[in-house]
C-alpha cells in the first residue's frame, strides 16, 4: 500500500507566511491560469486557503477541498472575516473528491501531488469532476534540492507528473517554471469515457 504524507496542520503558519510570497506568489500563479469570471474552480488540498481566497475574487465559485478539518476551519474563519460569499469548504476523504460529475471548469492542486498515496485514484477523481473541456493545474516542487518543501525522495518530477496524467487521457497544454515549482496545465480530452 502506498504511503501517505499529509501536511501537518500544526505547521499551518508556514502556509500563511510572508516568506511564501517570495517562493510561491499567488498573484503571479493566478494570472497564469487564464480564468474566466464564469468559472467554477476546485482548489484540491486547499489548506488554509492561500489560493482559494484570491481565486474567489476572479471566478463565479470556488470549492475549497481538504482532507483536514482543522485547515478548513481556518479557511472558514478567513471567509467570515472577509465576508466572501462564493467559497464552499468541503471535507474530503483520501483519494475522493466530494463533488458531482462534470461540475468544475478548473481544478487547481498546489503542493499536493507528492502527498497523494494513490495518485492514479485521485487522477480518476479529477477526471470525473471536470467538465468536458475542463482543465487541471498541477503545481508542485521541482525534483531538486531546495530549502523549502518535502524531501527529494518524495517529490514527483515534472516528467513523471505529465506521464501520470497522460495515462488518464489528460493532455498537457502548458508548462511553466516557477522559482521552486513547476506548473502544468492539463486539459480533459473529448474522448474520455471514464465517468461511470
Amino acid at each position: 500500500m502506498a504511503e501517505s504524507h499529509i501536511f501537518d496542520p500544526k505547521h499551518k503558519a508556514i502556509l500563511e507566511s510572508e516568506d511564501r510570497k517570495n517562493w510561491q506568489n499567488p498573484k503571479e500563479i493566478i494570472e497564469l491560469l487564464e480564468l474566466k469570471a464564469s468559472d467554477v474552480v476546485a482548489d484540491l488540498g486547499c489548506g488554509t486557503g492561500y489560493f482559494t481566497v484570491p481565486l474567489s475574487h476572479k471566478v463565479k465559485k470556488v470549492y475549497g477541498i481538504d482532507i483536514q478539518k482543522e485547515m478548513l476551519t481556518f479557511l472558514e474563519h478567513k471567509i467570515q472575516q472577509q465576508k466572501i460569499e462564493n467559497i464552499e469548504t468541503t471535507l474530503s476523504k483520501e483519494n475522493e473528491i466530494p463533488l458531482k460529475n462534470k461540475s468544475v471548469d478548473l481544478l487547481l492542486s498546489v503542493n499536493t501531488l507528492h502527498e497523494f498515496s494513490h495518485k492514479e485514484a485521485i487522477i480518476d477523481e479529477i477526471q470525473r469532476v471536470l467538465k468536458a473541456d475542463g482543465r487541471v493545474v498541477i503545481i508542485d516542487f521541482k525534483k531538486e534540492i531546495s530549502e523549502s518543501g518535502p524531501p527529494l525522495s518524495r517529490r514527483i518530477s515534472k516528467e513523471k507528473a505529465k506521464r501520470l496524467f497522460k495515462e488518464k487521457d489528460l493532455t498537457t497544454v502548458k508548462t511553466h517554471d516557477l522559482k521552486l515549482h513547476y506548473l502544468i496545465v492539463f486539459r480533459k480530452t473529448e474522448s474520455y469515457e471514464g465517468v461511470r
